[in-house]
């Protein structure tokens, strides 16, 4: 004789429910995985504080450096600082959002929103990015046929690289913005509190 199934005690989840909890523990884990990153940058910026990057650009022959990069070596610890401050402040909203707090879901789509708009601003920088290389390389380098070989490289790799700067960019507004639909519905707006 078979035994009758027992009831099932556990209560059903919403698709609401599955929703936020998926999307609030992925995002604690990217955020915990960006502070990890965020400190090690800082402990690596910390160590390599000491080095005269433009000397060694020069002894390269890389030189002139470009302003951004100098600008970037001489602003690394508090831009690095300020990376790790952004990054705990999306664990605390990744936490909120996992705990049902309504902070933690308009936290989490600002975040959202924030993300996808930065991604489209920093597309000049691929461009500057691969024109700052170019000049650091002397005038007559760059008018030899090795010179013309390396500029033929540099715009293919700028425009890859702008090519795929690109695509991330509207793929993750894409996606973020799906997030910010869903995060807005009713029945995820009445799990939070």
């Amino acid at each position: 004789m078979p035994l009758p199934d027992l009831p099932n005690t556990t209560p059903s989840r919403s698709p609401a429910e599955g929703f936020v909890d998926v999307t609030a523990r992925l995002s604690l884990l990217m955020a915990v995985l960006a502070v990890a990153w965020s400190l090690l940058q800082l402990l690596l910026v910390a160590a390599l504080g000491q080095l005269d990057l433009h000397a060694l650009m020069q002894t390269e022959g890389l030189f002139p450096l470009p302003s951004w990069m100098g600008w970037l070596g001489e602003h690394a610890t508090l831009l690095s600082l300020l990376q790790l401050l952004l990054c705990l402040a999306f664990l605390a909203v990744c936490w909120g959002l996992f705990k049902r707090r309504e902070w933690g879901r308009l936290g989490f789509i600002a975040f959202l929103v924030l993300v996808a708009v930065l991604n489209f601003a920093s597309l000049p920088l691929v461009d500057s990015m691969f024109s700052g290389m170019q000049a650091m390389f002397p005038a007559e380098f760059l008018n030899s046929p090795d010179g013309a070989e390396m500029r033929a490289q540099l715009q293919i790799g700028r425009w890859t690289s702008l090519l795929t700067a690109v695509g991330t960019a509207i793929a993750f507004a894409a996606l973020h913005g799906w997030l910010v639909i869903k995060l807005g519905r009713a029945e995820v707006r009445a799990l939070f509190r």
